[in-house]
């Protein structure tokens, strides 16, 4: 979906937030005038927009693979999983043996009196036992069973919709601190522009070609350069902390978007055969089939009330006990050993109207899963066509901006070029700059906006998965 033209390395968008934070420190604490922050600035961006910097960067792969074991909504739904799938052995255990072993211990003083004469005796009765106890017809066990391979099916399902809802959040916090940090690389361009802007308008009222508009206007155009900056460092912190939920505290150096790179279009280009899609492969309309299912064979289970069941049953017993002898009321020891072998048939006939009373109920809920299964389709269905508009939306906006930004940047040089000879005024080359910055910024959102629309398509036909993550990489600089 995704594939890159052969380009030399780019820079690091964005920059590094200490030297930004360094910069405003300068400004706002030693109060420096714009002219003497110049240098600074420039010997700043040069340490960090050199292409060093973007030789370790980490792509979204690496940080997902950091995401798994790191998220706590993720972490709790494979948890989750892990136990859903015992109830799978819990059904089985229902047609495996039942064994029991019971040992009964006792101690007894006792004093009888018969014909005159007194007996006492001391005895310890015991009795051990052991029990069987084997399904041989049972209905109910058996769909619980059936319930339990459909249930394994749904669990493992939440986890692969929980895995892609990772991705799209990783991608998500991914793409906002790249666009926050191209803001900054935008607005310290725009300002070392608006500087040497100055300090022209400076020159030329010195010499008496220009008023003191024009640096006054260009001194007003730096200052709020320098008031969005700081918004932006700040709009930088928060996606950086967004991200860190995700991944750790430490969050390394980004990969940025190769400017070179170009996003290929969906295929199909059709947003009906990708609800198609959708409908059948989208992980909650899955989910919601399965839940169908289960209610389906909960409707069974119900029924089964009215049928009989049969138990195997067997038993061993060992059991030593005293009795006393009714003429001469002496005590003497009795040892018993039996094995029994019994076929246990249960007919139910009436219940007081419960197993009735269960069928309707799960035909309700029957009817039920079936409506939230129709949502779910015509969600998914949506949700593919949403996210297909988005995406084709995006790749317009990507090549409109794209000639804009070409557009701005001939219109800004035409206006320093009239600036030179006196057919423009500042406040002409100014704006000039401000809507070059403006279309480059917007070209990057549009670029990532768009990825992200196309990794919610994937999502939506339930295509999403780590290998989505490898086929983005061309699209970011090595």
């Amino acid at each position: 979906m995704l594939h890159a033209h052969p380009t030399t390395k780019s820079q690091l968008q964005g920059g590094n937030q200490f030297a930004q934070c360094a910069v405003s420190w300068a400004f706002h604490t030693a109060k420096l005038s714009p002219f003497k922050l110049v240098p600074l600035w420039l010997g700043l961006a040069a340490a960090v927009f050199n292409p060093a910097f973007a030789a370790n960067t980490v792509g979204l792969p690496a940080l997902f693979s950091q995401a798994l074991t790191h998220d706590k909504t993720y972490r709790a739904a494979l948890a989750q999983h892990e136990a859903n799938l015992q109830g799978k052995p819990q059904a089985l255990s229902a047609f495996l043996p039942n064994v029991a072993v019971n040992a009964q211990l006792q101690k007894e003083d006792s004093d009888r009196s018969a014909f005159g004469q007194t007996s006492n005796s001391n005895s310890k009765p015991k009795a051990y036992s052991l029990n069987l106890r084997q399904a041989l017809f049972q209905p109910k066990a058996w769909e619980t069973y059936q319930q339990s391979e459909l249930a394994n099916q749904a669990s493992a399902l939440s986890v692969q919709n929980a895995k892609q809802e990772l991705m799209l959040k990783l991608a998500q916090a991914y793409f906002d601190v790249l666009a926050a940090q191209d803001t900054l690389s935008t607005l310290g361009t725009q300002k070392q522009a608006i500087t040497e802007q100055l300090e022209a308008a400076k020159r030329n009222f010195e010499v008496g070609t220009t008023t003191v508009t024009d640096q006054q206007e260009a001194q007003a155009r730096f200052d709020l350069t320098i008031a969005q900056e700081l918004g932006a460092q700040n709009q930088l912190q928060v996606a950086q902390l967004n991200l860190q939920t995700l991944i750790g505290p430490a969050v390394p150096q980004l990969a940025p978007m190769d400017p070179q790179a170009t996003i290929a279009a969906p295929n199909p280009m059709n947003a009906e055969s990708w609800a198609a899609k959708a409908i059948q492969g989208n992980l909650q309309t899955l989910q919601a089939e399965l839940a169908r299912q289960i209610a389906n064979r909960e409707v069974s289970k119900a029924q089964y009330g009215h049928l009989p069941t049969l138990d195997l049953t067997g038993q061993v017993l060992d059991a030593e006990q005293q009795i006393f002898d009714t003429a001469t009321g002496r005590p003497f020891k009795v040892e018993q050993e039996s094995t029994t072998l019994s076929l246990v048939l249960n007919v139910p006939i009436f219940a007081g109207g419960l197993t009735q009373s269960q069928v309707r109920q799960q035909k309700a809920l029957l009817n039920k899963s079936g409506f939230d299964l129709d949502n779910a389709r015509l969600q998914s269905a949506r949700a593919a066509k949403a996210a297909f508009l988005g995406a084709q939306t995006g790749l317009a906006q990507i090549n409109a901006l794209s000639t804009a930004v070409k557009s701005s940047e001939l219109a800004l040089k035409a206006n320093k070029t009239g600036y030179e000879v006196g057919v423009r005024i500042n406040i002409d080359v100014l704006n000039a700059q401000q809507q070059l910055a403006s279309a480059q910024q917007n070209l990057f959102r549009a670029k990532y906006d768009t990825l992200l629309n196309l990794m919610r398509l994937q999502a939506a036909v339930g295509q999403l998965d780590e290998k989505s993550l490898e086929e983005l990489q061309p699209v970011f600089s090595k």
